[in-house]
């Protein structure tokens, strides 16, 4: 091996799960590097979040963010000081606020996306049309695998 290739992981059955962590941490920070944001990390979690559930009750949130209540409370205040969410009142409970994206987070985000797609895209030029293959065909098992994650179920 050259130093210009990167070492190939081949885990066994008991390693194929911190081998699968350590890949996943490596491709979400190499993405954090190629579309800097100018937002912390939790906010980025906390305005995607946001889109994904809007509008999204401030309780409802800090639970799926898996944060305290107050600490959900400063990262909204942010994302809000940068006009990047809004809040309303819930028209069912005036005593509860709902947290929704503004015009300018829905442009934020598309930016986001739009860049790591790009920096994705170039990425995957540089594999060879098998390594590309195998990748595709791992979606599926992939996509599975983060909805296991998510139910919080554990196989």
């Amino acid at each position: 091996m050259t130093n210009n290739d990167a070492p190939t992981l081949i885990p066994h059955a008991d390693g194929a799960a911190a081998a699968l962590r350590v890949t996943i941490a490596r491709i979400y920070r190499a993405l954090r590097l190629h579309t800097p944001s100018g937002i912390t990390a939790s906010q980025v979690s906390v305005l995607f979040r946001v889109e994904q559930s809007e509008p999204v009750r401030m309780g409802v949130l800090a639970h799926h963010e898996r944060i305290s209540p107050a600490t959900l409370s400063k990262v909204v205040d942010s994302l809000e000081t940068l006009g990047l969410i809004e809040r309303e009142p819930d028209p069912l409970d005036g005593r509860v606020t709902l947290v929704k994206v503004s015009g300018r987070g829905r442009k934020f985000i598309e930016a986001q996306r739009d860049a790591s797609t790009r920096a994705l895209e170039r990425a995957l030029a540089g594999l060879s049309p098998d390594d590309r293959d195998a990748l595709v065909r791992s979606l599926g098992p992939l996509e599975r695998l983060g909805e296991l994650l998510l139910c919080g179920d554990e196989g």
